[in-house]
């Protein structure tokens, strides 16, 4: 039964805060909506943030037409929740998220077989790339949807899931079970680069205001000053100077996690697999050496990232939240390339498409976050 436009949107707003606390959402890269009559939906407006959303601040939308009212945007994947909708008429909530396992397992373009859960069944299938927000993608969606018509998920190749359910709780569980069973998937397969890793080299994190950045190593703060760097600079802070002067990045991020260290050590460019990374990150992350400040920094031209051979990434940003958020997407970025080792035939995404997302990321949203 379809909630209440009342119920739909205090619904829609505390699943979206659920979702980042469970952390299978990231920023805004996904959407909710619930139903609210046989021809209507609310559902999460476009580029905003969950933590800030308000129940009035969701947009309806007409199921047939995908046409709406009000001064702000629904989601550009309103289409995909109007497909649902339409087709499925037991269905009151949907999530799309970029929840990692998922995500992972993903890029692969195969279905997901042969697992045994009381919610998803044996199968859950995947729908084959499209770029976000065309009738290509929904068109695969809208194909599975059809050859899958009891599935509760769906894969979406490079992109992320699909949850869907009677109400609230059955499609959020479903999101749930499926990251547990896809990461039950991804240990089961495993990677080639299982080593010990030796200790990893940490080279802080900085804040710039004006001509000054703070660097924090090593538990301590120190301040310097770009035009009157010291003779004695240490390397660490080196790296940040540099970037500073090639960038304009405000906050600069080390990584070392596992995944990222590993995908580092090959020395070569990395291209992604996962959309999300490319958006925010780069079409490539580049790679340099662990003691050249000025080639790293200027290997960052256009991007968010570089990598530092063995050793772990630079994630830069204008805002904290930013330079959180490249992290992340790094992190599960690298986790993605070092699953695909597992398929021989399992490619990047193509560099024109995520050149295309790269760019309206750059000149669209990320502006948008800015004001």
């Amino acid at each position: 039964m379809a909630y209440t436009e009342e119920t739909a949107r205090n619904l829609v707003t505390e699943s979206a805060r659920k979702l980042l606390r469970t952390g299978l959402v990231a920023r805004t890269w996904g959407n909710l909506s619930a139903r609210i009559s046989a021809t209507q939906f609310v559902i999460t407006p476009s580029g905003m943030g969950y933590e800030h959303m308000r129940p009035e601040d969701l947009v309806t939308v007409n199921i047939e037409d995908c046409s709406y009212d009000g001064p702000r945007k629904p989601s550009s994947e309103k289409g995909i929740h109007a497909a649902v909708y339409s087709m499925r008429p037991e269905v009151n909530f949907v999530i799309h998220t970029h929840q990692e396992a998922a995500s992972v397992y993903g890029i692969t373009g195969r279905d997901l077989t042969h697992i045994d859960s009381e919610r998803l069944g044996t199968e859950v299938p995947c729908a084959q790339y499209g770029m976000p927000s065309t009738k290509k993608l929904k068109n695969a969606v809208v194909d599975v949807l059809q050859g899958y018509p009891q599935t509760k998920a769906v894969l979406m190749r490079y992109h992320g899931a699909l949850c869907m359910g009677t109400d609230e709780e059955d499609a959020f569980l479903a999101a749930r079970e499926l990251e547990r069973v896809c990461r039950e998937q991804i240990g089961l397969l495993g990677n080639k680069n299982r080593e010990q890793l030796p200790p990893a080299r940490d080279y802080g994190r900085s804040i710039r205001k004006d001509r000054r950045f703070c660097l924090q190593l090593n538990g301590e703060k120190k301040v310097y000053r770009l035009n009157r760097l010291p003779d004695d600079l240490p390397e660490e802070a080196a790296f940040h100077a540099e970037i500073y002067r090639h960038t304009d990045a405000k906050y600069i991020l080390w990584d070392s996690s596992n995944a990222v260290r590993r995908v580092s050590r090959s020395g070569e460019d990395f291209s992604p697999y996962l959309e999300d990374l490319i958006q925010i990150a780069g079409t490539t992350i580049r790679c340099a050496d662990g003691h050249d400040p000025a080639g790293a920094a200027k290997k960052l031209a256009g991007r968010n990232a570089v990598l530092i051979r063995g050793e772990g990434a630079f994630c830069t940003g204008r805002t904290r939240d930013d330079v959180g958020a490249v992290a992340a997407l790094l992190e599960k970025g690298c986790r993605a390339a070092l699953f695909a080792e597992n398929f021989p035939e399992c490619r990047p995404l193509g560099r024109l498409d995520g050149l295309i997302q790269r760019t309206v990321y750059v000149n669209k949203y990320s502006r948008k976050k800015e004001r």
